[in-house]
């Protein structure tokens, strides 16, 4: 079930523990409102599968320089598991069945590419 959570700063990633992170994805513009005031500030809402709008990927050993491969195949992971993304792969296109599933999951990871991408790029 998707979450929405929303902040006045805009949200990447935060390293949650030795085996997952959790990706701010899906971010939209927000308006949150001061409780005590009534005003409202602009900020950045995010949805996911946990309460605070993140999804949680996992991923171990994450540095500068492979964090964009590591949660590409973290985000593929909430897709598909690893016995799956073998499954897919080995079984290639020798059927028109396993075609359309290579086809989607290829899909998949393009999606993932993309949400990837568009995170690391906020500043």
């Amino acid at each position: 079930m998707k979450q929405t959570a929303s902040y006045t700063e805009r949200k990447k990633f935060e390293i949650f523990d030795n085996g997952h992170v959790l990706l701010y994805l899906n971010e939209q513009p927000a308006e949150i409102a001061n409780e005590e005031t009534g005003e409202s500030t602009p900020g950045f809402s995010y949805s996911g599968d946990m309460p605070d709008g993140g999804t949680m990927i996992e991923a171990t050993g994450v540095t500068a320089e492979n964090r964009r491969d590591k949660f590409v195949a973290g985000l593929i992971g909430t897709h598909y598991d690893m016995d799956a993304q073998i499954a897919v792969l080995a079984n290639g296109t020798d059927t028109p069945e396993h075609a359309a599933e290579l086809e989607q999951f290829a899909q998949v990871r393009s999606s993932c590419k993309a949400q990837v991408d568009e995170l690391l790029a906020r500043n």
